[in-house]
């Protein structure tokens, strides 16, 4: 039998946390209604099913350390940037009630990091080498993608914020304060992410780095960005003034709201 190792003792603290993360998502996506909330929430339990599986395969490799099961752990771990960046496009949707945002400019960014999740997956498999993991150009490419959404998303959340706040709702205010407070542990996040990409230093190398970079810079910077998400967002929906997404529009030229 295996013995298991702390970077185990990191995926079963994974395995404990993100399954509530599931319920508390799929909570608010009920709140918000299936159909106006799929676009919002689906990335957050996308996001934690990932992570749960990359749990359970990490385990595995107590006592079945075969290639395939690496890879799946490698997969799993750099692919859950693209739904983590989706839930706060997503934020963005659920804040834009009036639709202040063009929503082929949402969609576009939602388009682009589905791009880089498509260049991630296709990367993983290019980038083993005799069952070591050394990130290639698509790999690169795809983290370049993902740097490029999150400051797109810092950009479209400053012009939001300046478009809505002489109206700005309570549960707006909370979803606004999702973003900001989680912004400095998306920063830690994806930083972790490029030094593993993007330099040859093997303390941030996926699967062999350091397990306490690895805890520090990665796992609890997304937990904690995830149950602060999902606190205000559960608040959020919870306020007597939430409204669903697209549920309120802008009045046309010309004509008086209500008519």
């Amino acid at each position: 039998m295996g013995t298991v190792t702390y970077r185990d003792g990191i995926a079963i603290l994974q395995l404990i946390i993100f399954p509530f993360i599931v319920v508390a998502a799929l909570f608010i996506w009920n709140r918000t209604g299936w159909k106006a909330g799929s676009k919002i929430w689906r990335f957050a339990v996308t996001l934690s099913l990932i992570r749960i599986a990359g749990s359970i395969s990490s385990l595995l490799t107590i006592n079945n350390d075969s290639y395939n099961v690496e890879v799946a752990v490698a997969v799993c771990e750099l692919i859950g940037i693209a739904p983590l960046l989706l839930t706060y496009v997503g934020l963005l949707r659920q804040i834009d009630t009036q639709q202040s945002l063009p929503p082929r400019l949402i969609n576009g960014v939602a388009i682009i990091c589905v791009i880089g999740l498509i260049l991630g997956i296709a990367g993983v498999s290019s980038a083993s080498d005799n069952g070591t993991y050394h990130p290639d150009s698509i790999v690169k490419a795809s983290m370049g993608i993902f740097l490029a959404v999150f400051v797109i998303i810092l950009l479209l959340t400053y012009l939001l914020f300046v478009r809505v706040r002489p109206t700005m709702r309570v549960f707006q205010k909370k979803l606004f304060l999702a973003i900001a407070c989680s912004c400095p542990l998306l920063v830690v996040r994806l930083v972790y992410s490029a030094l593993g990409d993007f330099t040859t230093d093997s303390r941030f190398t996926v699967l062999v780095g350091s397990p306490t970079i690895y805890l520090c810079m990665d796992v609890l910077e997304e937990i904690f960005a995830m149950i602060i998400t999902m606190v205000l967002a559960v608040s959020a929906v919870l306020e007597k003034d939430f409204v669903q997404p697209g549920s309120i529009r802008q009045p046309e030229e010309g004509k008086i709201e209500g008519v």
